[in-house]
């Protein structure tokens, strides 16, 4: 199991920016990582902080992929261009 952690957050004006960081049995990646506030929204309804929101997305994305295939600078939006299923599959998650 990859352990997921959230480094810094950083607020912008239309949603937050964050550098994620995950060991994946003892295999190191970084990540640069925005969350828009619409997407934060459909996907939590405001429920969660965003920084959750953007845990579950990458649990959700290596239940598809290994840590190695997911980039490492991106929107968390590109994430349905890849898995259009995510939009009903990540509220699941919370």
């Amino acid at each position: 199991m990859a352990n997921i952690e959230i480094q810094s957050q950083t607020e912008q004006d239309n949603g937050w920016a964050y550098e994620v960081n995950l060991d994946n049995n003892g295999s190191q990646h970084q990540y640069s990582v925005t969350l828009s506030r619409s997407d934060y929204d459909k996907w939590s309804q405001g429920q969660l902080p965003p920084k959750n929101v953007v845990k579950a997305a990458f649990e959700f994305l290596l239940e598809r992929e290994s840590a190695s295939s997911i980039m490492s600078k991106f929107d968390c939006s590109v994430i349905r261009r890849y898995f259009p299923d995510v939009d009903r599959e990540l509220p699941k998650k919370f």
